[in-house]
Protein backbone atom coordinates (compact mmCIF):
# COMPACT_ATOMS: atom_id res chain seq x y z
CA UNK A 1 0.00 0.00 0.00
CA UNK A 2 1.61 3.17 -1.07
CA UNK A 3 -0.60 6.53 -0.08
CA UNK A 4 -1.38 9.20 -3.15
CA UNK A 5 -2.34 11.97 -1.67
CA UNK A 6 -0.10 14.32 -3.62
CA UNK A 7 1.98 14.12 -6.99
CA UNK A 8 3.46 16.89 -8.07
CA UNK A 9 4.09 17.60 -11.89
CA UNK A 10 7.71 19.43 -12.25
CA UNK A 11 8.88 20.31 -15.44
CA UNK A 12 11.83 18.07 -16.03
CA UNK A 13 14.20 21.12 -17.11
CA UNK A 14 13.45 22.96 -14.39
CA UNK A 15 16.74 21.59 -12.32
CA UNK A 16 16.22 23.64 -9.38
CA UNK A 17 12.53 23.00 -8.76
CA UNK A 18 13.41 18.95 -9.61
CA UNK A 19 16.24 19.13 -7.08
CA UNK A 20 13.57 20.83 -4.35
CA UNK A 21 11.00 18.21 -5.61
CA UNK A 22 13.16 15.22 -4.05
CA UNK A 23 13.35 16.33 -0.49
CA UNK A 24 9.20 17.24 -0.61
CA UNK A 25 6.75 15.62 1.33
CA UNK A 26 4.36 14.49 -1.65
CA UNK A 27 3.31 11.14 -2.22
CA UNK A 28 4.74 11.33 -6.01
CA UNK A 29 6.86 13.08 -8.41
CA UNK A 30 5.86 13.37 -11.74
CA UNK A 31 8.56 14.76 -14.21
CA UNK A 32 6.98 16.75 -17.17
CA UNK A 33 8.32 16.39 -20.78
CA UNK A 34 4.56 17.55 -21.77
CA UNK A 35 2.92 20.66 -21.65
CA UNK A 36 6.12 22.51 -19.30
CA UNK A 37 7.80 21.94 -22.13
CA UNK A 38 8.83 23.95 -25.44
CA UNK A 39 9.33 22.05 -28.60
CA UNK A 40 12.79 22.84 -29.31
CA UNK A 41 13.84 21.42 -25.56
CA UNK A 42 11.71 18.31 -25.70
CA UNK A 43 15.10 15.95 -26.42
CA UNK A 44 16.80 17.43 -23.70
CA UNK A 45 13.91 17.21 -20.98
CA UNK A 46 13.92 13.72 -21.62
CA UNK A 47 17.54 13.02 -20.87
CA UNK A 48 17.32 15.52 -17.96
CA UNK A 49 14.75 13.44 -16.61
CA UNK A 50 16.20 10.04 -16.88
CA UNK A 51 19.50 11.55 -14.96
CA UNK A 52 17.69 12.97 -12.19
CA UNK A 53 16.00 9.47 -11.53
CA UNK A 54 19.58 7.80 -12.05
CA UNK A 55 20.86 9.65 -9.35
CA UNK A 56 18.09 9.49 -6.92
CA UNK A 57 17.23 10.69 -3.78
CA UNK A 58 13.73 11.38 -3.70
CA UNK A 59 11.65 11.34 -0.92
CA UNK A 60 8.70 10.74 -2.73
CA UNK A 61 7.63 6.77 -3.05
CA UNK A 62 6.07 7.37 -6.56
CA UNK A 63 8.41 8.89 -8.88
CA UNK A 64 7.22 9.10 -12.72
CA UNK A 65 7.58 10.89 -15.75
CA UNK A 66 4.76 12.60 -17.84
CA UNK A 67 5.64 11.87 -21.46
CA UNK A 68 4.35 13.51 -24.81
CA UNK A 69 0.85 12.56 -26.47
CA UNK A 70 0.68 9.78 -28.68
CA UNK A 71 -0.21 11.96 -31.56
CA UNK A 72 3.08 14.23 -31.21
CA UNK A 73 6.04 13.38 -32.87
CA UNK A 74 8.32 13.29 -29.62
CA UNK A 75 5.85 10.38 -27.88
CA UNK A 76 7.80 7.12 -29.32
CA UNK A 77 11.31 8.77 -28.83
CA UNK A 78 10.12 9.79 -25.40
CA UNK A 79 8.74 5.71 -24.53
CA UNK A 80 11.93 4.36 -26.41
CA UNK A 81 14.32 6.29 -24.09
CA UNK A 82 12.42 5.88 -21.04
CA UNK A 83 12.02 1.94 -21.68
CA UNK A 84 15.73 1.76 -21.76
CA UNK A 85 16.47 3.58 -18.37
CA UNK A 86 13.60 1.11 -17.03
CA UNK A 87 11.77 4.13 -15.30
CA UNK A 88 9.36 2.93 -12.83
CA UNK A 89 6.17 4.70 -14.09
CA UNK A 90 4.95 6.24 -17.25
CA UNK A 91 2.23 9.17 -17.32
CA UNK A 92 0.74 9.26 -20.82
CA UNK A 93 -1.03 12.37 -21.56
CA UNK A 94 -4.54 12.50 -23.51
CA UNK A 95 -5.58 8.69 -23.82
CA UNK A 96 -8.61 8.73 -25.84
CA UNK A 97 -8.63 4.76 -26.68
CA UNK A 98 -6.87 1.72 -26.82
CA UNK A 99 -4.77 1.51 -29.17
CA UNK A 100 -2.97 4.65 -27.57
CA UNK A 101 -2.52 2.11 -24.23
CA UNK A 102 -1.28 -0.66 -26.89
CA UNK A 103 1.01 2.08 -28.67
CA UNK A 104 2.99 2.78 -25.29
CA UNK A 105 2.54 -1.00 -24.18
CA UNK A 106 4.37 -2.18 -27.54
CA UNK A 107 7.59 -0.27 -27.00
CA UNK A 108 7.89 -1.67 -23.47
CA UNK A 109 7.29 -4.83 -24.47
CA UNK A 110 10.56 -4.87 -26.64
CA UNK A 111 12.71 -3.59 -23.91
CA UNK A 112 13.78 -6.11 -21.21
CA UNK A 113 15.05 -2.93 -19.04
CA UNK A 114 11.39 -2.30 -18.96
CA UNK A 115 9.74 -5.32 -17.79
CA UNK A 116 7.99 -3.43 -14.17
CA UNK A 117 7.41 -0.10 -15.85
CA UNK A 118 3.90 0.99 -14.86
CA UNK A 119 1.58 3.25 -16.93
CA UNK A 120 -0.51 6.09 -15.65
CA UNK A 121 -2.79 6.91 -17.81
CA UNK A 122 -4.61 10.98 -18.09
CA UNK A 123 -8.51 10.62 -19.40
CA UNK A 124 -8.74 14.63 -20.57
CA UNK A 125 -10.85 14.36 -23.21
CA UNK A 126 -15.15 13.09 -23.95
CA UNK A 127 -13.88 10.40 -26.13
CA UNK A 128 -11.40 9.51 -23.80
CA UNK A 129 -13.83 9.36 -20.76
CA UNK A 130 -16.68 8.16 -23.48
CA UNK A 131 -13.95 4.67 -23.91
CA UNK A 132 -12.79 4.14 -20.54
CA UNK A 133 -13.46 0.62 -20.44
CA UNK A 134 -11.47 -0.41 -23.42
CA UNK A 135 -8.52 1.68 -22.00
CA UNK A 136 -8.37 0.55 -18.34
CA UNK A 137 -8.16 -2.88 -19.37
CA UNK A 138 -6.05 -2.79 -22.08
CA UNK A 139 -3.08 -4.02 -20.35
CA UNK A 140 -1.91 -5.17 -16.79
CA UNK A 141 0.63 -2.50 -16.88
CA UNK A 142 -2.11 -0.09 -15.98
CA UNK A 143 -2.36 0.88 -12.42
CA UNK A 144 -3.33 4.82 -12.21
CA UNK A 145 -5.52 7.30 -13.52
CA UNK A 146 -5.81 11.17 -13.59
CA UNK A 147 -8.19 13.12 -14.69
CA UNK A 148 -7.53 16.32 -16.43
CA UNK A 149 -9.95 18.96 -15.99
CA UNK A 150 -8.52 22.02 -17.90
CA UNK A 151 -8.48 19.81 -21.21
CA UNK A 152 -11.56 18.15 -20.74
CA UNK A 153 -13.33 21.59 -20.05
CA UNK A 154 -12.06 22.91 -23.30
CA UNK A 155 -13.12 19.60 -25.04
CA UNK A 156 -16.73 20.13 -23.75
CA UNK A 157 -16.92 23.56 -24.36
CA UNK A 158 -18.27 23.70 -21.24
CA UNK A 159 -17.68 26.08 -18.17
CA UNK A 160 -15.58 26.45 -15.36
CA UNK A 161 -17.28 26.79 -12.16
CA UNK A 162 -16.92 26.48 -8.47
CA UNK A 163 -18.54 23.35 -8.07
CA UNK A 164 -17.10 22.05 -11.09
CA UNK A 165 -20.64 20.90 -12.15
CA UNK A 166 -19.76 20.76 -15.74
CA UNK A 167 -17.21 18.06 -15.07
CA UNK A 168 -19.01 15.98 -12.26
CA UNK A 169 -20.47 13.41 -14.76
CA UNK A 170 -16.99 12.65 -16.55
CA UNK A 171 -15.44 12.55 -12.62
CA UNK A 172 -18.55 10.08 -12.07
CA UNK A 173 -17.44 7.82 -14.88
CA UNK A 174 -13.72 7.90 -14.32
CA UNK A 175 -13.98 6.89 -10.82
CA UNK A 176 -16.18 3.89 -11.72
CA UNK A 177 -13.68 2.93 -14.24
CA UNK A 178 -10.91 2.96 -11.35
CA UNK A 179 -12.70 1.06 -9.23
CA UNK A 180 -14.25 -1.70 -11.07
CA UNK A 181 -10.77 -2.36 -13.38
CA UNK A 182 -8.79 -2.03 -9.51
CA UNK A 183 -7.04 1.50 -10.73
CA UNK A 184 -5.70 4.20 -8.13
CA UNK A 185 -7.76 7.00 -8.97
CA UNK A 186 -6.24 11.00 -9.37
CA UNK A 187 -8.17 14.42 -9.04
CA UNK A 188 -6.91 17.15 -11.67
CA UNK A 189 -5.16 19.96 -10.59
CA UNK A 190 -6.32 23.09 -9.49
CA UNK A 191 -5.14 25.69 -11.62
CA UNK A 192 -4.98 28.92 -9.36
CA UNK A 193 -2.05 28.22 -7.25
CA UNK A 194 -2.23 30.93 -4.96
CA UNK A 195 -6.22 30.38 -3.83
CA UNK A 196 -5.38 28.15 -0.79
CA UNK A 197 -9.05 28.21 0.43
CA UNK A 198 -10.29 27.42 -3.13
CA UNK A 199 -7.81 24.73 -3.25
CA UNK A 200 -8.75 23.20 -0.07
CA UNK A 201 -12.63 23.26 -0.88
CA UNK A 202 -11.75 21.87 -4.64
CA UNK A 203 -9.90 18.69 -2.62
CA UNK A 204 -12.48 18.31 -0.21
CA UNK A 205 -14.82 17.70 -2.77
CA UNK A 206 -12.40 15.63 -4.57
CA UNK A 207 -11.62 13.16 -1.50
CA UNK A 208 -16.10 13.48 -1.09
CA UNK A 209 -16.38 11.99 -4.70
CA UNK A 210 -13.91 9.38 -4.01
CA UNK A 211 -10.56 10.48 -5.34
CA UNK A 212 -7.48 8.19 -4.08
CA UNK A 213 -5.75 11.68 -4.25
CA UNK A 214 -4.92 15.11 -6.02
CA UNK A 215 -2.55 16.24 -8.78
CA UNK A 216 -0.43 19.63 -8.02
CA UNK A 217 1.38 22.37 -9.97
CA UNK A 218 2.79 23.70 -7.11
CA UNK A 219 4.57 22.67 -3.42
CA UNK A 220 2.43 25.11 -1.77
CA UNK A 221 -0.33 22.89 -2.28
CA UNK A 222 1.52 19.77 -0.53
CA UNK A 223 0.12 20.10 2.96
CA UNK A 224 -3.19 20.75 2.14
CA UNK A 225 -3.59 17.76 -0.50
CA UNK A 226 -1.78 15.34 2.17
CA UNK A 227 -4.49 16.40 4.98
CA UNK A 228 -7.18 16.38 3.07
CA UNK A 229 -6.40 12.92 1.47
CA UNK A 230 -4.43 11.69 4.22
CA UNK A 231 -6.62 9.63 7.55
CA UNK A 232 -7.49 12.42 10.28
CA UNK A 233 -7.05 12.20 13.41
CA UNK A 234 -10.45 11.73 13.88
CA UNK A 235 -10.88 9.51 11.35
CA UNK A 236 -8.35 7.54 12.92
CA UNK A 237 -9.96 7.58 16.15
CA UNK A 238 -13.47 6.66 15.10
CA UNK A 239 -12.28 3.91 12.71
CA UNK A 240 -10.65 2.02 16.08
CA UNK A 241 -14.03 2.24 17.52
CA UNK A 242 -16.06 0.92 14.23
CA UNK A 243 -13.49 -2.25 14.83
CA UNK A 244 -13.61 -2.38 18.59
CA UNK A 245 -17.62 -2.72 18.21
CA UNK A 246 -17.92 -4.50 15.48
CA UNK A 247 -15.49 -7.35 16.74
CA UNK A 248 -17.28 -7.10 19.73
CA UNK A 249 -20.56 -7.94 18.04
CA UNK A 250 -18.82 -10.86 16.44
CA UNK A 251 -17.31 -12.39 19.56
CA UNK A 252 -21.29 -12.20 20.85
CA UNK A 253 -22.21 -13.87 17.58
CA UNK A 254 -23.72 -11.10 15.96
CA UNK A 255 -22.53 -9.96 12.27
CA UNK A 256 -23.67 -6.81 13.10
CA UNK A 257 -22.99 -3.49 15.59
CA UNK A 258 -23.92 -0.18 16.23
CA UNK A 259 -22.10 3.00 17.06
CA UNK A 260 -23.33 6.34 17.71
CA UNK A 261 -26.40 5.37 16.43
CA UNK A 262 -25.11 4.06 12.87
CA UNK A 263 -25.07 0.01 11.84
CA UNK A 264 -21.27 -0.88 11.53
CA UNK A 265 -21.05 -4.11 9.11
CA UNK A 266 -18.64 -6.02 7.90
CA UNK A 267 -17.65 -3.74 5.21
CA UNK A 268 -17.54 -0.86 7.74
CA UNK A 269 -14.75 -2.70 9.37
CA UNK A 270 -12.87 -3.04 6.50
CA UNK A 271 -12.41 0.25 5.19
CA UNK A 272 -11.35 1.10 8.61
CA UNK A 273 -8.77 -1.46 9.32
CA UNK A 274 -7.57 -0.10 5.34
CA UNK A 275 -7.61 3.38 6.93
CA UNK A 276 -5.49 2.33 9.78
CA UNK A 277 -3.26 0.10 7.70
CA UNK A 278 -2.67 3.72 5.48
CA UNK A 279 -2.15 5.77 8.47
CA UNK A 280 0.24 3.31 9.78
CA UNK A 281 1.96 3.61 6.67
CA UNK A 282 2.32 7.05 6.39
CA UNK A 283 3.54 7.43 10.07
CA UNK A 284 6.10 5.38 9.45
CA UNK A 285 7.20 7.23 5.91
CA UNK A 286 7.40 10.29 8.10
CA UNK A 287 9.57 8.19 9.92
CA UNK A 288 12.05 7.30 6.86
Amino acid sequence: MIPTRSLLFVPALNARAVEKSKGLDCDGVILDLEDSITPARKAEARDAAIIALADGGFAASLQMVRVNSVETEYFASDVKALAKAGVNAIVVPKVDTAADVRAVVQILDTEPAAKNTRLWIMIETAIGVMNLREICTESQRVVGMIVGPNDLLKDMKARETTGQDALLTSYGLCLLAARAYGLICIDGVYKKFTDTDGFVANCTQGRVLGFDGKSLIHPAQISPANATFGPSAEEIAYAKRQIEAYEAAEAKGAGVATLDGELVEHLHADDARALLKMADVIVKRKGT
